[in-house]
């Protein structure tokens, strides 16, 4: 993450111009087509009127697993677009998942920069504050698209004022229940309530619940769950809200249930990790992202069960992670361009990358999709990202989770108090905040 952060501010500071990156046009017929008769911009890439349009490239720039992702997307997406948009080709660079966060911000550097890339959630808003990232707010459709994603994945590319990409992929965290200590606790299924879960939990006694660290990741889905707030909407003001009392609360109320055992936090307490004590049955739950079910085969035989994250005062939250798609400032053909981002999105594409690439759509219509929610454990993911929230976007993102984790530590320790340690924070936040 250091590396990053100086590379981008390395890149600011020289102030080096993103002039562009290659492209190459040839003309199909001697006379092309200017679309010059009230056509849309995207009738005008589809149908007749394709055989006299000038063919236009565009570098999409990707990081999909090589074994089934990126077979799948380069034999099946792309002659998919092909078909219905003959004049624009896509040249398809697969880089690989290694180092390449760091590859994006070089070429950001550069000159050397895609047309389109996939990108993490929580790298948009760095790459917007050195200028690589062109916003897409006045591209056309960009409303309506807008409206039919995801809130969490779409909060995640805004960035002052605006937004500098879309999201392509998304995840969340959701519950995952060992349905054999739940008998323990007096329960024949799933709690739908945690002050029910809470209840039978502390009669019964012995560990439930489990986190890995008090880092943003596992803690933020328990925060915002029992009611705790972060920043406002626009996410440049910490003050007023992490340490507002509905926050403290929320801290003190976790602060409470780690003190009588029933919420343990393996960095601070040394306790058994989250996977291996939902599996032996020392936890009742923990919450994690659907993987957790692609990576233990035999859950159904160890009893586990994924569901969604039981409310607290008729509240409950998640985090997202995934990732988005946006594109560069140097490219020379952004509409273009955003065509191929909105064939991405398309309901067709966004169920077929999730049935044979196992990406989570982030498109609302696509989540409701029978061939998708047929799945049981996916149908559970899909309806818990109704009430997934992003984590503050943010070019700092590694300093702000830093001070969030710190806060949460110095709490759940007894170093400083609710009040205190939250007050800090937002103080700490506010000025991270201010130079975004």
């Amino acid at each position: 993450m250091k590396i990053i952060r100086n590379i981008m501010i390395a890149v600011l500071t020289l102030g080096l111009l993103l002039t562009g990156c290659a492209k190459e046009t040839k003309d199909v017929k001697d006379s092309p087509n200017n679309n010059t008769d009230g056509k849309t911009n995207e009738q005008a890439h589809t149908g007749e009127d394709n055989k006299s349009k000038e063919i236009v490239k565009i570098t999409f720039w990707h990081n999909y697993g090589a074994d089934k992702e990126t077979p799948f997307f380069q034999e099946k997406i792309i002659p998919m677009f092909n078909e219905k948009y003959p004049n624009i080709e896509v040249e398809v660079v697969a880089q690989g998942n290694d180092q390449y966060r760091e590859q994006i911000v070089i070429s950001a550097g550069t000159n050397t920069t895609p047309d389109v890339a996939r990108l993490d959630i929580t790298d948009v808003s760095g790459l917007a504050k050195i200028g690589a990232l062109m916003s897409l707010d006045e591209m056309e459709g960009f409303n309506e698209l807008k409206g039919n994603l995801f809130e969490g994945p779409m909060s995640t590319n805004y960035y002052n004022g605006k937004y500098y990409g879309l999201p392509l992929d998304t995840n969340c965290k959701a519950a995952v229940f060992n349905m054999n200590k739940l008998k323990e606790l007096g329960f024949e299924d799933v709690p739908k309530t945690m002050e029910e879960f809470i209840d039978a939990s502390i009669k019964k006694g012995g560990y439930t619940l489990n986190v890995s660290s008090a880092g943003e990741w596992d803690f933020l889905p328990y925060f915002w769950s029992f009611g705790g707030v972060l920043t406002n909407e626009d996410f440049t003001k910490a003050t007023g809200y992490i340490d507002s009392q509905q926050s403290i609360d929320a801290v003190n109320k976790l602060k409470e249930l780690h003190e009588q055992g029933m919420f343990t936090i393996k960095e601070i307490d040394g306790t058994t990790d989250a996977w291996d004590g939902i599996k032996s049955g020392e936890y009742a739950m923990f919450l994690e992202g659907p993987w957790f079910f692609a990576f233990t085969g035999d859950w159904k035989e160890l009893g586990l069960k994924p569901a969604l994250i039981p409310t607290y005062n008729n509240e409950s939250g998640s985090i997202v992670g995934g990732e988005s798609i946006g594109i560069f400032n140097s490219c020379e053909h952004p509409e273009e361009a955003f065509l191929f981002i909105k064939f991405l999105l398309s309901e067709e594409v966004q169920v077929l990358m999730g049935q044979e690439m196992g990406q989570m759509p982030v498109l609302k219509s696509a989540a409701k999709n029978p061939k998708l929610t047929s799945d049981e454990v996916w149908s559970v993911y899909l309806e818990q990202l109704n009430n997934a929230k992003t984590r503050i976007p943010s070019p700092e993102k590694a300093t702000i989770e830093e001070y969030i984790k710190d806060a949460f530590d110095s709490i759940l320790t007894g170093a400083a108090t609710t009040e205190d340690g939250l007050k800090q924070a937002a103080k700490l936040l506010d000025e991270v905040l201010s130079q975004n």
